[in-house]
């Protein structure tokens, strides 16, 4: 019986029927298609099925782009079990917790190069460890596809697709909750939005933990289009990641601001390195106009520039805005967050919780997620379901953004909270400090975000510590607890760290001291 697709999967099983033949991952030394990655999708499912998954589990994947990861994203959608990709570098006593407050059963990774560790964090959970191998893929009959298509009709809009972890100001990350409902939205927007079609091929520039993958692998898998994973390596060598994408013929770029930037101070994004590139989107913290007009004025005659803004909590984007010569008419500042999305709703809220022109964004609709997965506290902090007869029963989710509007357009003014955006990840500081209260020498901490100019800001540590212990050595120590990103860049030592008149630690003075 014919159907719609009320859930991710069927809407897969459309662009499979559509593009068989097309290549749906693009690698340096071939393409695969998507009736290759089809008959992965059915072997994986079969082994899920196997080790006694159903609808409702959740599964982690020690995700390095390689292709059966990908698959096995989309056999878990089929079934209805959640996943969540994990950073394979990350240390264990991160990833520990994400696994903990996800209560995966199964851990699966797909790089040799990282069983060690893997091994270790499965060890130190209690989870099955699965390194996927196409060898060992188990051979998938009529009978068991039948099977998984019957229980793919009983995965219903609500079910949770994926859970993606952002930092948490207690010290536990929080695991954002998103449904299929969710996504659906979200894919036929990035589609109309973008003019989506089986010739484009998005650079998979972002890592599959990080949110901002999100738009690649479904706008882009999920329309037929070709994804391009680009390996972490490739980021940290300009001139090869340009020509990388520049060879591979990509045409939709999604990248952090800071990339951006970097790539340009360093003169190696040109058009003519890129002459496949239509739509360059950027997103996830602040691109200085300063620094913006540096790129549109080499790209513009090329591709549209959008700037794209949207938490965790509300499916990846929820705004976007092109860029025009009207935007650079005036240099300071950020560019506009300009509209938000259709089926989208949303208050500005002041501090005495009225609506007003200025002041936090709550957003509201079907891209709200379903909470903080196994955290109904911080979930009922953040996420709220309105009564008033307007907006009777609808969901809100309290960004923590503050914004103003003028003549309907959003302009972002800063963070409510002690949140920041640093190198395009969204972290709480609390959590950097938590992890340094862990270090036996450490009495006290406190860290503060020190934007040095317009473009780039660096995390600053201050710790309290009975003795003088060398800053390079407490920051190694720090490493083994928390990912690249948010280890400080700085680190200073002090006998005590100063406070207000509460008693608690004066983060303005801090901040000051950074500034003499």
């Amino acid at each position: 019986m014919p159907t719609y697709p009320f859930n991710l999967a069927l809407l897969f099983d459309e662009a499979l029927a559509t593009h068989a033949t097309r290549p749906a991952l693009r690698y340096t030394d071939r393409d695969y298609r998507y009736s290759e990655l089809s008959q992965w999708v059915d072997a994986l499912a079969a082994l899920l099925l196997a080790q006694g998954c159903q609808r409702g589990d959740v599964i982690a994947i020690g995700h390095n782009k390689r292709p059966l990861s990908y698959a096995l994203m989309l056999a878990a959608l089929r079934l209805g079990i959640a996943y969540v990709n994990i950073d394979v570098a990350s240390p264990t006593a991160r990833t520990g917790r994400i696994l903990q407050v996800s209560d995966a059963a199964l851990l699966f990774f797909d790089d040799p190069a990282y069983q060690d560790a893997m091994t270790e964090l499965a060890t130190t959970k209690g989870c099955r460890l699965l390194m996927l191998d196409e060898k060992t893929l188990p051979e998938v009959s009529d009978t068991d596809r039948a099977l998984q298509q019957r229980l793919s009709q009983q995965v219903d809009g609500a079910c949770i697709a994926y859970i993606m972890f952002t930092s948490g100001s207690t010290g536990v990350p929080k695991g954002v909750a998103v449904t299929h409902q969710n996504v659906l939205h979200f894919i036929a927007w990035g589609q109309q939005r973008f003019g989506i079609t089986d010739q484009d091929n998005f650079a998979n520039l972002s890592p599959m933990y990080f949110d901002n993958s999100v738009f690649d692998f479904y706008v882009g898998l999920f329309s037929g289009a070709a994804l391009t994973p680009v390996h972490r390596e490739l980021l940290t060598n300009p001139y090869e990641l340009v020509q990388y994408i520049g060879r591979m013929a990509c045409s939709i770029w999604f990248s952090v601001p800071s990339l951006l930037i970097y790539l340009m101070a360093m003169k190696a994004m040109t058009p003519q390195g890129l002459t496949s590139l239509r739509a360059i989107v950027f997103g996830g913290e602040g691109y200085p106009k300063i620094e913006l007009k540096k790129l549109y004025d080499r790209f513009s005659g090329q591709a549209s520039l959008v700037n794209v803004y949207g938490p965790t909590e509300c499916t990846c984007i929820c705004s976007g805005h092109t860029l025009g010569d009207a935007d650079f008419l005036d240099l300071t500042g950020l560019p506009t967050l300009g509209h938000l999305n259709p089926n989208f709703d949303y208050r500005i809220l002041d501090e005495e919780e009225h609506d007003a022109a200025s002041g936090e964004l709550c957003l509201i609709g079907p891209n709200v997620a379903a909470g903080y997965f196994n955290d109904l506290e911080r979930t009922a902090a953040a996420f709220h379901t309105l009564t008033e007869s307007n907006r009777y029963m609808k969901r809100m989710y309290r960004t923590g953004d503050l914004v103003r509007e003028e003549a309907g357009m959003l302009h972002f003014i800063g963070r409510k909270d002690n949140q920041i955006k640093h190198m395009g990840y969204r972290i709480e500081l609390e959590e950097i400090e938590h992890a340094l209260a862990k270090l036996p020498q450490v009495a006290q901490a406190a860290v503060v975000y020190h934007r040095t100019n317009a473009a780039y800001g660096k995390l600053v540590a201050y710790v309290a510590c009975a003795g003088q212990p060398d800053d390079r050595v407490l920051l190694k120590a720090l490493a083994d607890l928390l990912p690249d990103y948010m280890v400080p860049n700085k680190l200073i030592v002090m006998s005590d760290l100063p406070k207000n008149p509460n008693g608690k630690v004066d983060r303005q003075h801090l901040r000051a001291l950074l500034d003499e």
